[in-house]
């Protein structure tokens, strides 16, 4: 079949393809063919000068994930025909990935500089002085996420690394949770100090579009909510420097138990801290604009609602477990 190629081009380093040049290719490709056999093919017959990454070209390594069209893929497993229109393959880098060049990823600052943050090895109990056994079922959650090929389209789907880039993402978050799930482990409480801090599992903002970009099926937001849970359940609401998260948790946890729901108002206040003059004298704008359209309640006179004395025995019966 006769495919035409449109392929981003990018001499210097940049973020994703934008204002990138497009060449285009006619290349005639067997039906089974991948979008990896068609740039393989570009590169050997036509422009030599095409840079891109692969290696296993069995979807393992991660090396040749792209936006094909759109959307993150690996170009290895992924057939031309299954997602071509009118036989057109537009390929172009991983969204708001540092370029190296045309389609070939700067994967030390899109994803080894991330990585190496969460520290990303095992740090045992105590020196063993024999074979630690652990049963499978021991190890189940660890060795999802052990499945990651470090592609970084979990990146590529992410709706905070477009407005924050220093926000560690959820693949160096998975790989986070890799060594913190791990029974082996002697460092946990730390590690989920550390990912608690700016840019880690608090600044996800569970939009879920992590799980449906992961070609491994990890589900990373879910990891994300799972080191959310045992932080809180080792009373790390926050990291060292952002205590604004604690107050928040505590805050909303307090509000809801008292009343049934939540008092906004208060919520605002008392995540900023009453110490924090700078942070309350922020909120002002925005107070006045919202007592303007009675939206802004006076805080700690918050009806309660009907049956909150239900949702306050929740709350008992939690911290009793």
């Amino acid at each position: 079949m006769q495919v035409t190629f449109n392929v981003s081009r990018s001499a210097a380093a940049g973020n994703g393809a934008a204002g990138a040049a497009v060449s285009t290719y006619e290349v005639e490709l067997a039906e089974a063919a991948t979008v990896l056999d068609g740039l393989l093919k570009i590169r050997d017959e036509q422009d030599g000068s095409l840079a891109f990454r692969s290696s296993c070209d069995r979807g393992l390594c991660g090396g040749c994930a792209m936006r094909i069209n759109k959307k993150g893929r690996l170009a290895c497993v992924l057939p031309v025909r299954s997602i071509s229109k009118n036989n057109i393959v537009n390929v172009e880098p991983v969204r708001c990935a540092p370029v190296a060049q045309d389609v070939r990823l700067d994967m030390e600052r899109f994803h080894w500089r991330k990585m190496k943050k969460v520290q990303p090895w095992l740090s045992p109990r105590q020196t063993p002085s024999r074979e630690h056994l652990l049963r499978d079922e021991e190890l189940e959650e660890t060795r999802a996420a052990m499945r990651c090929n470090n592609c970084g389209l979990c990146d590529e789907g992410c709706t905070v690394i477009v407005v924050d880039s220093e926000f560690l993402g959820p693949a160096a978050l998975t790989k986070g949770f890799r060594f913190a799930s791990d029974p082996r482990d002697g460092a946990r409480l730390q590690r989920l100090r550390q990912l608690s801090e700016p840019g880690g599992v608090w600044d996800c903002t569970h939009c879920f579009e992590a799980n449906g970009h992961c070609p491994q099926n990890i589900a990373p937001t879910d990891r994300i909510f799972q080191m959310r849970d045992e932080a809180i359940l080792n009373g790390i609401k926050s990291g060292i420097t952002n205590p604004k998260v604690a107050r928040h948790y505590d805050s909303f946890a307090k509000s809801v138990r008292q009343s049934g729901w939540l008092d906004e108002t208060r919520l605002a206040i008392e995540s900023e801290g009453y110490g924090n003059l700078k942070g309350l004298l922020k909120l002002l704008p925005t107070a006045i604009k919202a007592m303007k359209r009675g939206k802004a309640p006076l805080p700690y006179l918050h009806a309660k609602r009907p049956g909150a004395e239900h949702i306050t025995r929740i709350f008992e019966k939690a911290e009793e477990k």
